[in-house]
């Protein structure tokens, strides 16, 4: 499964930073105790993964992810892959129930140390910052 959107990576104040597979795999958490873990096998654990006016994907869950790559020389389109190892941008889809599915976009920033929820607009969508555990 894969999306195609545009990404405005230079909007906001924040930068996006490159990560390797290898630095996104494990815990990261945020003030509140929302958590997010990734696995070198692309699944992905949630707990709480949601604040106060975000996206919300309820008490969180079990899904998968992947990084998204360049489908043009300026950057402007991406696609999710599941074979791309480094990115800036992450793709998280977790099921909800038989019929539904709930799909939240990461940023890399913070030099690789930190995700914020994105959106089409802003690199960061909102306060919410996970780190590294």
């Amino acid at each position: 499964m894969s999306s195609v959107l545009l990404l405005c990576a230079g909007c906001g104040s924040e930068t996006l930073h490159e990560i390797d597979q290898g630095d996104l795999v494990g815990s990261w958490k945020t003030s509140g105790g929302n958590s997010i873990r990734f696995f070198v096998d692309r699944e992905v654990r949630t707990n709480g993964f949601s604040g106060p006016g975000e996206e919300s994907c309820g008490d969180g869950g079990v899904g998968y992810w992947s990084f998204y790559v360049a489908m043009d020389d300026r950057g402007e389109s991406i696609q999710t892959s599941l074979e791309a190892s480094k990115g800036n941008f992450i793709s998280v889809s977790l099921q909800e129930g038989a019929e539904r599915e709930c799909h939240v976009n990461l940023s890399v920033i913070d030099e690789g140390r930190s995700l914020c929820i994105a959106d089409l607009d802003q690199v960061c969508s909102s306060d919410l910052r996970f780190t590294r555990q």
